[in-house]
């Protein structure tokens, strides 16, 4: 019976824990050691008056282990329930002995208790704890009984009271400190203090499990997160910021388009960036013209513009390019080397986002002009390698640029 106990006790406690499932009350599991007192309880000799000598490790404290299961109900209340083992190999003492040894009875707790925080949501968590239990200690020479004749390991109900700390060492974790006084029922049980230091790990709840998913993965749980597909900035509750406007892109009218006017740019400032990015291209078809006055054309350096914040190829920018696959698109051994650019407006990612896009629409322009694709050779500078200053929107119109370099061998 006795060498059974502490298994069940076990046992009994790891059932109680399965039937947590998915609760949104936190449940605790811990473990550490233990230290039973039967001295300074104010029994008979050779034991001492309460707490006399109460620290005293060496002579009075009999060592073991626990391991509980708690529940809580609110953030301050919880019940826990706590299974012990021991042997007691020190008893008391007396005028000739500092420490009277017996010869390591077996000592099994199983103990419930409701506890009461006193702070919540700090570092140190202090409580009180009331509760009951039932208390084996095997016969020794100081606690006889013929209460039990068939088993020396004779039990008995009592009633606890304890004072702790909870120090949390992380969300989940804490360490536990516990002491408590068990009062016997019966007088072949004695009084006793229990003192216990250990981990608690406290377990998700089923809600908090569910606002920690992140499909996206960007540190705003699915709970909170207003793009919880698209991986986004938290103080954008989640959602990207494509343009780099300082709009997110779920207010966003235009995502694609730096701009303040509900992310969009201005009517104005988009007037006169067509009205740019049309003269820049002009100005490139006559170049192209020019080139081709001559009776030798081995090379041509060309350039297509484009509009603020946008890579799709305006009338203008095709005019030019149908002049280069017209004047090639029959040659043999052509190469041609494209090179995609941005101006500095938008963030870095976003400027090679929108160049590559640049130099991949005109890639896809020669091949559905009857350009083999295995002639193109398509690279991708983002905002470096501007041909005009940034600080002036003539600049920028002409760093909005897919270059091109057309070279017969």
């Amino acid at each position: 019976m006795k060498k059974t106990l502490p298994l069940m006790v076990v046992l009994m406690l790891i059932s109680a824990l399965t039937i947590a499932q998915e609760s949104n009350n936190a449940w605790t599991l811990g473990i550490g050691v233990n230290a039973v007192d039967v001295y300074p309880v104010n029994e008979d000799l050779p034991q001492g008056d309460y707490f006399d000598e109460f620290v005293n490790v060496n002579d009075h404290w009999n060592m073991g282990l626990y391991v509980d299961v708690s529940r809580s109900f609110t953030e301050r209340l919880s019940l826990n329930v706590r299974g012990s083992y021991n042997q007691i190999s020190k008893w008391g003492d007396n005028a000739n002995n500092e420490s009277i040894a017996v010869a390591n009875l077996d000592y099994i707790g199983l103990d419930g208790m409701v506890n009461f925080s006193i702070l919540k949501n700090t570092v140190i968590k202090p409580f009180i704890a009331v509760g009951g239990g039932y208390t084996w200690i095997e016969e020794g020479p100081f606690n006889t009984s013929t209460a039990n004749e068939s088993d020396d390991l004779i039990g008995a109900g009592t009633i606890n009271g304890a004072l702790g700390l909870n120090i949390a060492l992380s969300k989940n974790v804490d360490v536990k400190v516990q002491t408590t006084y068990k009062h016997s029922f019966e007088d072949y049980l004695t009084k006793h203090f229990q003192h216990s230091v250990g981990l608690a790990y406290t377990f998700p709840t089923a809600q908090q499990k569910k606002d920690k998913l992140d499909d996206d993965n960007d540190g705003v749980s699915n709970e909170n997160d207003l793009c919880p597909q698209v991986a986004g900035l938290p103080e954008y509750a989640g959602c990207a910021d494509t343009d780099g406007d300082g709009t997110p892109d779920s207010l966003d009218k235009c995502p694609d388009l730096k701009g303040t006017d509900n992310g969009c740019p201005s009517p104005d400032v988009v007037s006169k960036s067509v009205a740019e990015t049309a003269q820049a291209n002009l100005e490139s078809a006559e170049q192209v013209i020019a080139s081709l006055k001559s009776e030798m054309v081995k090379e041509i350096n060309a350039s297509v513009y484009f509009d603020v914040e946008s890579s799709k190829l305006t009338f203008n920018a095709k005019q030019v390019l149908d002049l280069v696959v017209n004047s090639f698109k029959n040659k043999t051994n052509l190469i041609i080397e494209l090179s995609g650019f941005a101006d500095s407006t938008g963030s870095e990612t976003f400027n090679k986002k929108i160049s590559q896009e640049r130099v991949n629409n005109v890639k896809e322009y020669f091949i559905s002009k009857g350009i083999n694709e295995s002639a193109i050779t398509a690279n991708n500078y983002g905002e470096s390698n501007p041909v005009a200053p940034n600080n002036t929107k003539e600049g920028r119109a002409l760093n909005r640029r897919a270059s091109l370099k057309v070279t017969l061998e």
